[in-house]
């Protein structure tokens, strides 16, 4: 059996349903009534139809389509209303449980926001310092692996903090609409529309004739409406009678502003030809004409504008006995602070967005060991180069700028060489305060008039080319200069020829070197490395 009950407490909701038996189906439809199903709830309704007459239309359209279907239907109908002021109170109610919802949701899309935040930046800490993509590289599948993953968790940080700053508005705007209502001006033109509805009602219920004229106001055609009956005019009285217990309610609230002077009540009585009213909270205008729901204002215009009575804001009136006076209502007490506004701190997503472009933007073949240095091997190799402000520093192989733009903080001059023109493009958005940044082989270039107090340099590895790199740059130092450089941990044990002269070189000019912890440069590799401080030849 099902039944499809409307009262004014619960609104219209269908019984007896169970999931899969198609009832659903069936009455969603526009054309069968257009109900809907609440999961708060768990049952099928209609939508807004508490403290409302019964929409017998789609009740009845329902219960017929179903009966059709094989299903046995009653339906129960109850439109007594309730009370204005226990409507409002559970109205109210409702609301706060509402606002407490959407906090609690607010809360939980911004716990999971911070969340995925939070590991979208533990994610790109692998990019972060600028290390690029090896293609071909064993590195590489991981780092794909990696960058995809980070881009996911931004995604979805992104999309929830989106979602938790609109539940945080949403609750925010809750009772924000039903405090505006209960104000003595909205009350006031509430008034009028009921009262215009009840006498619309009275029509419709006692039948009334409507005459068409044309422009000489001779009747084209006379409309007959008879007086409602079945139905029709069952929801009417119903309608009525809520209407006229709403009226009764709103006319103590307003009535009770008047008392307080909250509220003025503009009419005939007090607004004449010749006072100045204030509407819509910034207009001023004279009054040339007194209507009996308007007043005629002067608009600069040949014609002039009206305003309802209801518009009507302040009144300034030059006839008073005592002189000129302004008529205003009083500012009503200010009421205690309601509950505090909801604020769910936005998430700065902007650094990831920049650390996932750049990842995105930098792939380079394995030939050239892109490796970039992690800030721990930034700030060993510049505190082992002492570098001063004003200082001339050069970076061979400079990548995409760690240890440049660290060199420019401390504010020195920095030179860059960089062979790859993608990383040399990264480079000089990252290092926009470089003295020259020059797109080419290092090997290529030669010492000129211009020397540098410190060369601070990672240069590649492999074959031995640390030690090429390194002996290169030693021709670039002013007399007193000094150079710092990451190199792999063999140079310092290898036997070839190539590293046992190196390793002599350093120890003819004073130098020193020192080991960084293993795996510095991980996860891009796992090679053991450590720094070479070379003074400059006298």
């Amino acid at each position: 059996m099902i039944t499809i009950k409307h009262n004014h407490e619960d609104g219209t909701l269908v019984y007896g349903t169970r999931k899969g038996d198609g009832v659903f189906d069936i009455i969603r439809k526009w054309e069968n009534g257009n109900f809907r199903f609440f999961p708060s709830l768990r049952m099928i309704g209609l939508r807004n139809s508490r403290d409302r007459v019964a929409d017998r239309w789609a009740i009845n359209a329902a219960a017929k389509a179903l009966r059709e279907a094989g299903f046995e239907v009653t339906v129960e109908i109850d439109d007594e209303h309730r009370d204005h002021a226990q409507v409002l109170e559970d109205k109210a109610e409702r609301l706060e449980d509402r606002r407490d919802a959407l906090e609690a949701k607010a809360g939980r899309h911004a716990g999971a926001a911070a969340a995925a935040h939070e590991r979208a930046h533990q994610i790109s800490e692998r990019f972060a310092a600028g290390q690029p993509i090896l293609v071909g590289h064993h590195s590489e599948r991981g780092a794909r692996r990696d960058r995809k993953r980070m881009d996911q968790a931004m995604r979805k940080s992104i999309d929830k903090d989106n979602q938790a700053q609109s539940a945080a508005e949403r609750a925010n705007a809750v009772g924000n609409q039903m405090r505006r209502s209960a104000t003595p001006t909205v009350t006031a033109r509430r008034i009028k529309t009921t009262e215009a509805e009840l006498r619309k009602i009275e029509r419709s219920l006692e039948g009334y004739t409507r005459r068409h004229l044309d422009h000489q106001g001779k009747p084209i055609y006379i409309d007959p409406h008879e007086a409602a009956t079945g139905d029709h005019r069952e929801m009417l009285l119903a309608r009525k009678a809520q209407l006229e217990n709403q009226l009764e309610y709103d006319r103590a609230q307003l009535a009770a502003a008047v008392s307080a002077g909250e509220y003025i009540e503009w009419g005939k009585h007090n607004v004449h030809i010749g006072d100045t009213v204030h509407y819509w909270g910034i207009r001023a205008r004279t009054v040339v004409k007194v209507n009996k729901v308007t007043v005629a204002v002067e608009s600069g215009y040949s014609w002039p504008d009206k305003v309802k009575y209801t518009d009507i804001r302040r009144v300034e009136c030059p006839h008073g006995e005592d002189g000129p006076a302004v008529l205003a209502p009083n500012q009503p007490a200010k009421k205690a602070l309601g509950r505090p506004k909801v604020d769910v701190p936005k998430l700065d997503t902007e650094k990831l967005r920049a650390t996932a472009t750049m990842a995105n933007n930098m792939t380079v073949g394995r030939d050239r060991e892109a490796f970039v240095s992690p800030p721990a091997v930034v700030a060993k190799l510049l505190d082992l180069a002492d570098v001063q402000p004003g200082m001339m520093v050069l970076e061979p192989s400079a990548g995409t700028g760690n240890i440049a733009a660290a060199v420019v903080e401390l504010g020195a001059v920095v030179s860059c060489i960089e062979l790859d023109q993608g990383l040399g493009r990264v480079l000089s958005e990252r290092v926009p305060g470089a003295n020259s940044i020059h797109i080419r082989d290092f090997f290529d270039m030669e010492p000129g008039e211009e020397l540098f107090d410190r060369v601070v340099m990672n240069p590649p590895f492999s074959g031995g080319k640390d030690i090429a790199h390194v002996t290169h740059a030693l021709r670039f130092l002013k007399p007193g200069g000094r150079l710092v450089a990451v190199m792999a941990a063999g140079v310092i044990f290898q036997q070839f020829k190539a590293a046992e002269k190196f390793r002599a070189l350093v120890e003819e000019r004073d130098g020193e070197f020192e080991p960084l912890p293993p795996e510095s440069f991980a996860p891009a590799t796992a090679i053991n490395t450590v720094v070479v401080v070379i003074p400059a030849e006298q």
